[in-house]
């Protein structure tokens, strides 16, 4: 089953080469998707008013994409997706991970700990510690830097001063949020900043 797209629903819309916006769905046909941008007017880099284009959206099981081309109105308030293939729903595993190094808490049902991650990704983190012994499932809190999101999750691994969370019950904004967020750390990395952005200090 094809995921549903509704009106007034939240997209994140990202632009072949990393540039991106948030905006609202407008109106609905079959192929074509008109969404109300957040912010406007609406200039998108280099020459002419349309470029490929995916916009993702949370759904009841995830979240969903759709590729096309985006076209942007003459005024800069609007903006026409003319998709050319089906709603995709994606699996946590599509998402790409990058390195990041941010401040995360961790709670499980028999420890608390504050450590920091290593890479990110909506499906996902992994964490720099050696503390955490735990398997059972955790509650997390993890700071984007603009925002704290938090969510479940299950200890998958732990090895070697390390340890995986795989996350299990994100909200639909936090899910965008991580993907908001992984998509300007590939933008900094794609412009030659390999290195982590600095972590703010760790609570105590």
């Amino acid at each position: 089953m094809e995921p549903a797209l509704d009106c007034g629903q939240r997209v994140h819309v990202q632009v072949d080469g990393g540039w991106h916006l948030t905006a609202r769905v407008a109106a609905l046909r079959p192929d074509v998707i008109d969404l109300t941008p957040d912010r406007t007017p609406v200039t998108l880099p280099g020459p002419g008013r349309w470029r490929v284009a995916t916009i993702t959206w949370a759904t009841r099981l995830g979240a969903a994409r759709r590729h096309g081309v985006l076209v942007v109105g003459e005024s800069g308030a609007d903006l026409r997706l003319h998709a050319h293939r089906p709603a995709q729903a994606l699996q946590r595993r599509d998402f790409v991970r990058v390195p990041a190094v941010l401040p995360a808490a961790i709670v499980a049902p028999d420890q608390r700990l504050v450590a920091r991650t290593l890479d990110v990704s909506v499906g996902g983190m992994l964490l720099d510690t050696d503390a955490l012994t735990t398997t059972a499932d955790v509650r997390f809190a993890l700071d984007l830097g603009s925002l704290t999101v938090s969510g479940t999750g299950s200890v998958v691994r732990i090895d070697a001063g390390v340890a995986a969370v795989r996350f299990a019950a994100v909200q639909g904004r936090v899910e965008l949020a991580l993907a908001r967020f992984i998509a300007a750390r590939q933008r900094e990395l794609l412009h030659g900043d390999a290195a982590t952005p600095p972590a703010r200090p760790l609570a105590r």
